[in-house]
């Protein structure tokens, strides 16, 4: 259950929320997610909550709360227009738990996806955690793409249950009407097989040892968060499967 994508984009919803968790999350699954993968493009969707596992040094731990991310084929343009639609005609209703604003982003792919070893192995999503790190290209930012895509992500793809590695960037596709959008000016997106300690532990030990080295032009602290799966992988109806 692990699907292809010619031209993957993704949509970020994070959202809190008033009252039980169980009212929420069945709300979730039963409803809104079935309503979403329903739209054009869709190709699947999974919710994450941030997990338990420390930091790395040199990161800014950020929260925006519950993620529901989801996975099209090509541009969310027409994605966008259908939800704007559902919800402009009440045939998709928000319920009062749900607090807003929602913070929201439509991204597009920057680089091609990298594989782990760890895909080779993998059934389906379902364990799938992800650890997000933001970043600030700096100006000369073919100097920057080309660490990142030779150096960087291969040496991280090293690290125990490694999935997948692919960089992202805010999409020209108009925000939908009423969300907060958080800055982005690029996104590595790291997806692990299981719990990330491990692969928190290994580049650690890549950074202590000197086995990687962060170039002067990625002297910042990097917002990120490590994130846990509270929700199976929703393959929508008709998408490709590896």
């Amino acid at each position: 259950m692990i699907p292809e994508f010619k031209d993957r984009n993704l949509f970020f919803a994070f959202s809190t929320f008033t009252g039980e968790r169980a009212v929420f999350d069945k709300w979730y699954d039963e409803e809104h997610i079935p309503q979403v993968t329903d739209a054009t493009g869709m190709v699947g969707a999974q919710r994450f909550v941030v997990a338990d596992t420390k930091p790395l040094n040199g990161t800014e731990p950020i929260d925006y709360g519950h993620l529901a991310m989801y996975e099209l084929e090509g541009s969310p343009a027409a994605f966008r227009e259908e939800v704007k639609e559902m919800l402009m005609s009440g045939e998709m209703v928000l319920p009062d738990f749900m607090v807003q604003p929602f913070k929201a982003l439509f991204l597009e792919p920057l680089s091609p996806p990298q594989y782990g070893d760890a895909a080779k192995e993998l059934e389906n999503l379902d364990d799938r955690h992800l650890w997000l790190v933001f970043s600030r290209p700096p100006a000369d930012r073919a100097t920057f793409e080309k660490w990142y895509d030779e150096e960087h992500i291969p040496d991280v793809l090293s690290a125990p249950g490694l999935v997948r590695a692919q960089r992202f960037g805010m999409s020209p596709v108009k925000p939908l009407p009423g969300v907060v959008v958080p800055e982005c000016e690029h996104l590595a997106v790291y997806e692990i097989a299981g719990d990330p300690g491990p692969l928190r532990e290994h580049v650690k030990q890549q950074l202590i040892s000197g086995e990687m080295v962060l170039p002067d032009f990625m002297n910042q602290s990097f917002p990120a968060m490590f994130l846990r799966p509270v929700s199976p992988f929703w393959l929508a109806a008709g998408a490709l499967q590896k």
